[in-house]
């Protein structure tokens, strides 16, 4: 595709020199480069799900053999195949509503409706789920009532031109509804921190006594918004060698007249049975449960789980690796015993 090739390498440019850094940057300039990629593709004839899907892929396995440590790459990639996915099922299922699928009472109904072939769910779902695979003979007659594939036979040599311009239609229409459904998960992205810090008020109770780990921007904008909502509470904030960017948060959290302590380390072990609860952010969360995080994570973790101390994970959806059962806008998992492997 080479009008967009140049978007592409410069995007992969950035990667590599790192001039994209963190999940929420990384995320939200991969959704509008694919949102690009899907605007600009010429769709052909047949299968356009499918070559859409191609396109895409082929963008997002360069995109992340250039940075393979940076997960979000692939979350973001792969909710854009499943929204072109669910947006082909859509349309197909609105195309098969006309195949005389209607629903008469018992006052409306006479005899000349006794010939007329019904559809039940079943077989509409199964005709949406083939109309993914590659054409042929089974999947085309594959749970469709004989007659109604013989009437539309019968009338596919005199209705040619009306269903090139369906087909026209319908592609236009794909393209369309892919690229507003990928611009609402841009705005997924841009919304994120403001859906999970809505949710600090549930959890942070007043004076409690709070430890982290580093820094993480979907934590500092958690503990200020339950700062906003008058929450009086204690952060002790452990520094996170070799980085030290634990200084960093603590420093921002005390110009928010947050009451905070930076400890080292070694310390955790000593300060957690003092503490009602332990917030961290995270680099990724994978399908398991399992959490991507800083460097002594696992520490706290065990800390944590020796003293039934509750452990609390925030992070925007785009670092939820997508084949999770539940996906949020906000993902806000709440766990006592945490397994880093």
């Amino acid at each position: 595709m080479p009008d967009v090739q140049p978007l592409v390498s410069d995007f992969v440019l950035k990667l590599k020199r790192r001039k994209v850094e963190g999940s929420h940057a990384v995320a939200r300039q991969t959704a509008e480069l694919l949102r690009s990629v899907v605007s600009q593709h010429r769709m052909g004839s047949t299968n356009q799900a499918a070559a859409l899907a191609d396109a895409i892929r082929a963008v997002g396995e360069h995109l992340i053999a250039v940075n393979p440590i940076e997960l979000a790459v692939g979350n973001i990639v792969r909710r854009v195949l499943h929204i072109i996915k669910e947006e082909d099922i859509s349309s197909t299922a609105v195309g098969i509503e006309g195949l005389s699928v209607t629903a008469v009472s018992d006052d409306e109904y006479d005899s000349e409706n006794d010939d007329r072939p019904t559809l039940s769910a079943a077989v509409l779902a199964s005709h949406a789920r083939n109309t993914l695979r590659a054409p042929s003979l089974q999947t085309l007659l594959d749970d469709i009532p004989v007659s109604t594939a013989h009437s539309h036979s019968a009338s596919s040599a005199g209705d040619s031109d009306g269903k090139t311009g369906d087909k026209s239609l319908k592609t236009r229409k794909l393209k369309h509804d892919v690229i507003a459904a990928i611009g609402d998960l841009i705005e997924e992205i841009d919304t994120c921190y403001d859906q999970i810090s809505e949710q600090s008020v549930e959890l942070i109770h007043q004076n409690e006594v709070i430890l982290t780990l580093g820094r993480s921007r979907t934590v500092k904008e958690f503990l200020y918004a339950a700062k906003e909502k008058k929450r009086s509470f204690r952060v002790f904030v452990a520094e996170g060698a070799p980085r030290y960017q634990g200084h960093v948060l603590a420093k921002e959290l005390v110009e928010k007249g947050i009451q905070t302590t930076v400890i080292t380390d070694s310390a955790v072990f000593a300060m957690i049975s003092r503490v009602n609860m332990v917030i961290v952010g995270a680099h990724a969360i994978m399908a398991n449960g399992g959490v991507i995080a800083p460097i002594g994570m696992n520490m706290v973790a065990l800390a944590a789980q020796r003293h039934a101390v509750p452990f609390v994970v925030v992070a925007g959806s785009h670092k939820v690796y997508f084949y999770m059962l539940c996906i949020e806008l906000a993902c806000l998992l709440q766990c006592f015993h945490l397994i880093s492997n």
